[in-house]
């Protein structure tokens, strides 16, 4: 029978707790990576909140314009006030301008880039990055384009339009 050095039981002993330790920093890597609040980020001008139950609320930087499509043939209904704030927050409605009041779906200090926050999707013209939660997604795309869309399949998009003659 051949004994093994108190050295080496030593050296394997520490090297399974340094495996475990490292299981567990993973572990909590991904927990962090899905915090038990909203999900914050910033794109195309917008601060905005998805919150776990998929509630989407979208702070603009400035007032917008807002055209709105009912989906009944091409009717389209245009609303002559600006907007500062877009929601998704039931499945069976459209997306609508928010009637909150300041900024409630922007952290103090702004929201970081949808860059760091999501992940990328698409490929060419359409690269961008993407942030899902509770069955919601809101995306950049099409140069720079700014989608979002909730449970229901309702959603607002925005893009900037350039004409060259």
């Amino acid at each position: 029978m051949r004994r093994r050095s108190s050295a080496g039981s030593l050296a394997a002993c520490l090297g399974a707790l340094a495996l475990a330790g490292g299981v567990t920093v993973a572990a909590a890597g991904a927990a962090d990576a899905a915090p038990g609040g909203p999900s914050y980020f910033s794109a195309a001008g917008f601060n905005c909140a998805i919150a776990e139950n998929g509630n989407v609320g979208c702070d603009l930087g400035r007032s917008v314009p807002l055209q709105q499509y009912l989906g009944i043939g091409n009717a389209s209904i245009y609303i002559p006030r600006g907007v500062r704030q877009m929601v998704i927050d039931n499945p069976w409605t459209p997306a609508r301008p928010g009637l909150g009041i300041g900024t409630p779906f922007t952290r103090s200090g702004g929201n970081p880039p949808i860059e760091t926050v999501g992940v990328p999707t698409g490929s060419g013209a359409t690269a961008g990055y993407k942030v899902s939660r509770g069955g919601s997604s809101c995306y950049t795309g099409f140069h720079g384009a700014f989608y979002c869309t909730g449970p229901g399949g309702h959603g607002f998009n925005y893009y900037i339009m350039i004409t060259a003659s």
